[in-house]
């Protein structure tokens, strides 16, 4: 969602937002596994040296030319398909399966009455610190996001609701 950027008086920034995280992170985990490298192919251990027993084999050039040019026709068929038309399928597979969870997911959200999670989040480069709270409605959520950037605009310390949550990110100390 949207972050508002807010300058107290005292010189902070503040960034301000309504955040929906998912319960199941595994399911964010998900999103983007299709793009991890696949493992050594084995490669096509297909020898088309011999004839064997066939009867006519190679008894003409147009013959030899139609069998080799039927091979490499499949064979770049088959590479058309393998490189372009099947992860082009997978990749909108993906796209329906994402778009279809987002479908039912966010009128279960709001069906439950699910909280929306508000945060206000300010950074120094050593520390950062994060105020949350949870917001029943979309419109209150909202509301409450502009309610808690316009105090912090005035003047007005940090809003000590829900809850805090304080994490190092900078580097991490050399003793």
């Amino acid at each position: 969602m949207r972050t508002v950027k807010v300058d107290t008086p005292s010189g902070q920034t503040w960034g301000v937002r309504v955040v929906w995280q998912p319960r199941w992170s595994a399911l964010v985990r998900r999103f983007g596994a299709w793009r991890r490298k696949r493992k050594g192919e084995a490669s096509s251990g297909n020898d088309l040296s011999g004839c064997g027993d066939l009867a006519g084999c190679g008894s003409g050039d147009g013959d030899l030319a139609a069998i080799v040019l039927g091979i490499v026709l499949f064979i770049l068929g088959v590479l058309v398909f393998w490189f372009i038309l099947l992860p082009l399928l997978l990749l909108i597979v993906d796209i329906l399966v994402v778009v279809l969870l987002l479908l039912i997911a966010i009128p279960a959200r709001v069906l439950f009455r699910r909280p929306w999670t508000v945060e206000a989040a300010y950074d120094d480069g050593q520390t950062e610190q994060i105020f949350s709270t949870d917001v029943v409605g979309w419109r209150r959520a909202l509301e409450t996001r502009d309610d808690i950037a316009a105090k912090l605009r005035q003047g007005y310390p940090a809003p000590i609701v829900g809850t805090l949550r304080t994490r190092l990110s900078g580097p991490p100390a050399q003793s």
